[in-house]
């Protein structure tokens, strides 16, 4: 029987989707957020997480590491960020229970641009004059709550992708793959360093009758596309900035994202053949746009 352990941590709201993200880059199942103290929060805008003065992270491991190496990953991952969190010295193993019914019931359906992001079990009506994105969680990040996958969501409704080729670099759920897609790009690859980013890709691909080439790290592809996404880490993207200027198309897009405010001076230094426009920020968090130029 699996061994359920639970990570629990203490943040600044600020600073509560950065920390969720790196949980997860640290493969933590689940991450749920916990009010630590006693402020109410009654109406939490849509498709936006309930978010505390001071709240509780509680990160969800089933994998064989030792607690230690866990927070040897965290601990890096967290300096990396220039984030200041205490760190327990281990984590406690916790109930089984139906994880699965536990995490379909916390996954409602919400408008994202001109998307209706709906898990394949629901049964309410896509509203009219929205593109319906059927996406089922699982083990790979990116289920469209997060502001950085719904700042994306919102370029691609407004930059149709019909008849391109689209890059969607660390894939993920797809979920950025599959809404290309659904707006009629013609090619469509994701790439990611997780397998089972590829096998969420592959299968949420399939509820939406769609075809994606899903590709590991070491198979980047050499042709060029029409618009690359990249939502990923600030310092990969900097670390990337070669390979993915390489993979965009003259005259091409290139979106970036995942990264912080702070961070967005930097990331976009690192494409010089890039012209880009006014920069999208939400919640601390920033996404470029920029077209290639053509010499």
């Amino acid at each position: 029987m699996t061994t359920f352990r639970q990570l629990t941590l203490l943040c600044p709201g600020e600073a509560v989707d950065l920390i969720e993200e790196l949980m997860f880059f640290a493969d933590a199942q689940a991450v749920t957020l916990v009010d630590s103290g006693d402020t109410p929060i009654f109406e939490p805008p849509v498709g936006s997480h309930p978010v505390w003065p001071q709240t509780q992270l509680q990160g969800l491991f089933s994998d064989d590491r030792e607690d230690g190496e866990i927070l040897k990953e965290l601990r890096q991952l967290f300096r990396s960020a220039e984030l200041v969190i205490e760190l327990p010295k281990i984590l406690h193993e916790v109930a089984d229970q139906d994880w699965v019914r536990v995490t379909l019931e916390q996954f409602k359906p919400l408008k994202i641009g001109n998307f209706w992001v709906r898990p394949s079990w629901d049964q309410i009506k896509t509203p009219d004059n929205l593109t319906t994105l059927t996406l089922d969680p699982g083990l790979a990040f990116g289920t469209g709550m997060h502001p950085t996958t719904q700042m994306c969501l919102e370029w691609l409704s407004d930059h149709p992708t019909a008849g391109k080729k689209v890059l969607d670099f660390g894939c993920g759920s797809g979920i950025l793959a599959i809404a290309s897609g659904c707006l009629g790009a013609t090619s469509i690859t994701g790439l990611d360093i997780d397998p089972q980013a590829l096998i969420a890709t592959a299968n949420n691909a399939a509820l939406n009758n769609l075809s994606i080439t899903t590709l590991s790290a070491d198979q980047t592809p050499v042709q060029p596309f029409d618009v690359v996404l990249a939502n990923i880490l600030a310092n990969p993207l900097i670390d990337l900035a070669p390979t993915l200027t390489r993979l965009v198309a003259p005259s091409g897009s290139l979106i970036l994202t995942g990264l912080l405010n702070e961070q967005a001076k930097q990331v976009r230094s690192a494409y010089p053949e890039f012209s880009f426009e006014s920069d999208l920020n939400r919640d601390g968090w920033t996404r470029l746009f920029g077209t290639k130029k053509v010499y």
